[in-house]
């Protein structure tokens, strides 16, 4: 008998050494709710009969729905072994987000270091998310139907990097940086689908301001940064033209942010320029978008906050007036919280287009990952409930 307490002790004690080493964390969210769209956009027999639309959603909630499992071992000397692996979910039909990518919103391993940072390998976020992206309202606050159109800028990280190499440098005094590099995988042609990011932020006190860019070789090739999920990406009319047949050879996002905290209110801003050059269908020409927005937030009490933004994006003329593309947009959200863990919400989105698209046509409206409007303007509103595990 005291052989065997004897042995359950040290079993115990070996047990209780591996969790203070190791851990393992399975977590999610699930944001669920009844959307309507104004004007959806739907084409039978080559006509447009596009209108009003009702649906039960979790795709375009203040946070996408998802599972994942993250983990860490204590390796000693202040470093350790972290991996995470993060699907989307549909909760409306169980499937896979992100194109039916199994863990399309992140997948990766590497070290981490309390001193020198961490390097990761795997599909990752870009340095616009890690640095730029919170300090924008669709991030923060209301999700993708509050996105810039498009998100042309990825300020929302819509679009993943494959294939991608992360560092993450530690906090001194509140200023953090990195990078990233993405390699494309072609045999013979070493820069091709290949990209990098870099991205620094600093926060101290109220204040916080962040910088990052961003360069993508054949950005919309198969694996490649705006074309890396499970099937392949449908672009909207805002840039399909640059991206469809004889594509941009080149992204390049450049991309600012920041915000001031005054207690129990917050405001922020964000400026992004992206640019699709030497587009072969229009002789190496360039296509510009810049997108300018302000947001902010109001906490009445610890439970009831309402949150607002303004965002204004204009794209250039790149031959006679196609392109030329300007498209306002509104967005209100008013969250309630039950709990730490469970909130609902009313989410509201206006969005008018004018001008010529890149296709040549008349621009439509775009809200998020939504796609074309049936025609210029566009209001989605959404009521749900959110449940983080």
């Amino acid at each position: 008998m005291r052989k065997s307490l004897f042995a359950l002790s040290i079993l115990s004690t070996f047990a209780a050494s591996a969790h203070a080493q190791s851990t393992m964390t399975l977590y999610g969210i699930l944001d669920e709710g009844v959307m309507i769209n104004t004007n959806a956009k739907n084409v039978v027999n080559g006509k447009n009969v596009g209108g009003r639309q009702f649906s039960i959603d979790s795709n375009a909630g203040t946070q996408g729905s998802r599972w994942g499992l993250r983990g860490a071992e204590d390796l000693g000397g202040g470093m350790k072994a972290i991996f995470v692996l993060e699907s989307g979910i549909n909760v409306s039909t169980g499937a896979f987000g992100q194109g039916g990518t199994a863990f399309g919103r992140q997948a990766f391993v590497g070290l981490a270091s309390s001193s020198l940072g961490s390097v990761t390998l795997g599909r990752q976020y870009d340095s616009i998310n890690d640095y730029v992206g919170n300090y924008g309202f669709a991030a923060a606050y209301g999700g993708s139907t509050t996105e810039h159109p498009g998100d042309l800028d990825n300020v929302n990280h819509t679009f993943r990097a494959n294939s991608t190499v992360k560092y993450a440098s530690p906090n001194f005094n509140g200023l953090t940086f990195g990078g990233t590099v993405s390699l494309g995988g072609v045999a013979g042609e070493v820069s091709q689908s290949s990209g990098y990011s870099l991205g620094a932020n600093y926060g101290h006190g109220p204040v916080g301001i962040a910088v990052a860019y961003e360069l993508f070789r054949n950005p919309s090739a198969l694996g490649s940064i705006l074309n890396s999920n499970a099937s392949a990406t449908t672009f909207n009319s805002l840039n399909s033209g640059y991206l469809g047949t004889k594509p941009a050879n080149s992204l390049q996002i450049i991309t600012t942010g920041g915000s001031y905290d005054f207690g129990p209110a917050k405001i922020g801003a964000v400026y992004s320029n992206t640019r699709y050059m030497n587009i072969g269908a229009f002789g190496g020409a360039s296509a510009t978008f810049n997108s300018y927005e302000l947001n902010g937030l109001y906490r009445f009490t610890p439970a009831l906050s309402i949150a607002g933004e303004y965002n204004y994006t204009k794209g250039n003329a790149v031959r006679g007036d196609i392109g030329d593309q300007k498209y306002n947009q509104f967005s209100l959200l008013i969250d309630y919280a039950l709990s730490k863990r469970t909130d609902v919400y009313f989410l509201g989105t206006f969005q008018t287009a004018s001008g010529t698209s890149s296709t040549g046509a008349a621009a439509v409206a775009d809200i998020g990952s939504l796609g074309d409007s049936s025609n210029n303007h566009q209001a989605v509103a959404r009521i749900a409930i959110h449940h983080k595990f």
